[in-house]
């Protein structure tokens, strides 16, 4: 077979999906912009109502592996926000993981000989939201622990 009799199969599908009001189970339904977390927004022409569309298309937050990545994107120094635009998920649920997760987080011993620790007051937003800043920093294994106490 020759470059020019190669032939290159494509099958194009197309799945439509009926929308209905969740309060008048009507299908007058038009697209009405997009909210801020990018999902679409419709509007019911029969009694007016707003609402987004089927959750349960496009949520991935009760995937139960979605936590453990999570984490281990957290633990690589991946932003919150990057972690919410890869895994597709919200905001909140990237903190909620990460709040969840606190109490698995232990120091790895509870007595360190030589520990260097630094102070500093910073503004946070505005002058009036003055912040203190602590944080220690272990040199033999390269641990470190941030606090911050609001004045």
């Amino acid at each position: 077979m020759t470059t020019s009799q190669k032939s290159c199969n494509f099958v194009v599908m197309k799945i439509q999906i009926t929308l209905h009001c969740p309060d008048c189970q009507s299908t007058k339904i038009k697209k009405n912009g997009r909210k801020s977390s990018r999902k679409q927004n419709y509007y019911c022409k029969n009694c007016g109502r707003q609402f987004i569309g089927n959750h349960a298309l496009s949520y991935k937050g009760c995937h139960s592996d979605l936590n453990q990545r999570i984490l281990t994107m957290l633990v690589r120094g991946v932003g919150i926000r990057d972690i919410s635009e890869i895994e597709k998920v919200s905001i909140n649920k990237v903190l909620s993981v990460l709040v969840r997760s606190n109490h698995k987080i232990k120091p790895k011993q509870s007595h360190y000989d030589k520990p260097e620790v630094d102070e500093l007051w910073t503004y946070v937003g505005n002058k009036k939201n003055k912040v203190w800043l602590i944080y220690a920093y272990i040199n033999s294994n390269k641990y470190f622990q941030l606090n911050y106490k609001p004045f």
